[in-house]
C-alpha cells in the first residue's frame, strides 16, 4: 500500500488554520488582561493638588556677546535697533514720467503718460524707473498736462523735437 501524499495545499490550510488559532488565542488573553479593575471610588475632602506649569521666557539679547538667534547663528538682526525716527523727513525720490502723446476728440481729451491712457481728473498707477507710481491726471492742455504725483504737482511737455 502507497501512503498516501499530502498535498501542499493541505499542509498549507493546516498551518493557516494553527495560525488562526494561535492569534484568537493571543487576542482573547491580552483582552482579559487589558480590563480596568473595578475599583470602588474613594470620597474625600481633599483639595486636588495643583501642578504649576513652569512658562518659558524667552530674553532677546541687546549684543552679541549676551547670546544668538538659535535658527540663524549668524544673523546681526537682533542687534539692530528697531527704533524709526518720526522727526526726520522722508526723502521720496523722483519719479519719471514721460508725456507719450495726447489724444483730442469732441469735448474729450487723452493723455498717454508711460504707455498708460488718461482722462481729465483720473488717478491710475504707472510703471516709471522706481518701479510703479500712482499719479493724478489734473489737466490736460494742448501740448502739456498736469498731473499729481503725491503731494508734488508736475507739468509734463513733450519730449523736444515732437
Amino acid at each position: 500500500m502507497n501512503p498516501r501524499s499530502h498535498c501542499p495545499f493541505e499542509i498549507l490550510l493546516a498551518f493557516a488554520a494553527a495560525y488562526l488559532s494561535l492569534m484568537f488565542a493571543c487576542h482573547a488573553a491580552q483582552a482579559r488582561t487589558n480590563a480596568p479593575a473595578k475599583v470602588s471610588p474613594l470620597v474625600t475632602n481633599a483639595t486636588p493638588i495643583q501642578v504649576e506649569i513652569p512658562q518659558s521666557v524667552f530674553v532677546i539679547p541687546a549684543s552679541p556677546e549676551e547670546g544668538k538667534d538659535p535658527f540663524f547663528p549668524r544673523s546681526m538682526r537682533l542687534f539692530s535697533s528697531g527704533v524709526v525716527e518720526t522727526n526726520v523727513p522722508i526723502a521720496t525720490p523722483s519719479v519719471e514720467l514721460r508725456l507719450n502723446g495726447i489724444s483730442a476728440t469732441a469735448g474729450r481729451r487723452l493723455a498717454i503718460i508711460n504707455n498708460q491712457t488718461f482722462e481729465a481728473n483720473e488717478e491710475g498707477e504707472v510703471h516709471t524707473n522706481q518701479g510703479r507710481a500712482r499719479i493724478r491726471c489734473l489737466e490736460i492742455k494742448a501740448d502739456s498736462v498736469l498731473v499729481q504725483v503725491g503731494s508734488e504737482q508736475r507739468v509734463l511737455h513733450f519730449r523736444p523735437g515732437f
